[in-house]
Protein backbone atom coordinates (compact mmCIF):
# COMPACT_ATOMS: atom_id res chain seq x y z
CA UNK A 1 0.00 0.00 0.00
CA UNK A 2 2.86 2.38 0.83
CA UNK A 3 4.51 1.69 -2.51
CA UNK A 4 1.25 2.52 -4.28
CA UNK A 5 1.01 5.89 -2.50
CA UNK A 6 4.64 6.67 -3.35
CA UNK A 7 3.97 5.86 -7.03
CA UNK A 8 0.95 8.16 -7.05
CA UNK A 9 3.01 10.98 -5.52
CA UNK A 10 5.83 10.47 -8.03
CA UNK A 11 3.40 10.42 -10.98
CA UNK A 12 1.72 13.60 -9.72
CA UNK A 13 5.05 15.42 -9.30
CA UNK A 14 6.17 14.28 -12.75
CA UNK A 15 2.91 15.52 -14.23
CA UNK A 16 3.39 18.94 -12.60
CA UNK A 17 6.98 19.22 -13.86
CA UNK A 18 6.06 18.28 -17.42
CA UNK A 19 3.05 20.58 -17.40
CA UNK A 20 5.16 23.56 -16.21
CA UNK A 21 7.86 22.74 -18.76
CA UNK A 22 5.41 22.60 -21.68
CA UNK A 23 3.18 25.54 -20.74
CA UNK A 24 5.79 27.83 -19.16
CA UNK A 25 5.35 30.33 -16.36
CA UNK A 26 2.15 32.41 -16.31
CA UNK A 27 2.34 35.89 -17.81
CA UNK A 28 2.21 38.90 -15.52
CA UNK A 29 -0.88 41.02 -16.08
CA UNK A 30 -0.66 44.79 -16.18
CA UNK A 31 -3.36 46.64 -14.28
CA UNK A 32 -4.60 49.83 -15.90
CA UNK A 33 -6.96 52.55 -14.84
CA UNK A 34 -6.90 55.78 -12.92
CA UNK A 35 -5.00 55.94 -9.62
CA UNK A 36 -7.26 56.14 -6.61
CA UNK A 37 -7.68 59.50 -4.94
CA UNK A 38 -7.37 59.89 -1.21
CA UNK A 39 -10.79 59.19 0.34
CA UNK A 40 -11.19 62.62 2.00
CA UNK A 41 -9.39 64.77 -0.58
CA UNK A 42 -7.22 66.35 2.15
CA UNK A 43 -3.85 67.87 1.54
CA UNK A 44 -0.97 67.83 4.01
CA UNK A 45 -1.69 71.51 4.81
CA UNK A 46 -5.17 70.55 6.08
CA UNK A 47 -3.78 68.10 8.65
CA UNK A 48 -2.66 69.32 12.07
CA UNK A 49 -1.47 67.55 15.20
CA UNK A 50 -3.98 66.94 17.95
CA UNK A 51 -3.46 68.34 21.42
CA UNK A 52 -4.19 66.01 24.32
CA UNK A 53 -4.56 66.57 28.02
CA UNK A 54 -4.58 64.03 30.83
CA UNK A 55 -7.93 63.04 32.36
CA UNK A 56 -7.71 62.48 36.09
CA UNK A 57 -9.63 59.57 37.57
CA UNK A 58 -11.76 61.05 40.39
CA UNK A 59 -12.64 57.65 41.95
CA UNK A 60 -8.98 56.82 42.68
CA UNK A 61 -8.25 60.16 44.37
CA UNK A 62 -11.35 60.00 46.62
CA UNK A 63 -10.72 56.43 47.84
CA UNK A 64 -7.14 57.25 48.94
CA UNK A 65 -8.19 60.11 51.25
Amino acid sequence: MLRFILWIILIYLGYRLVKNWLVGPPEKHQVGGQPQKSPLDLSQADIEDAKFREIRDESKTQSNS
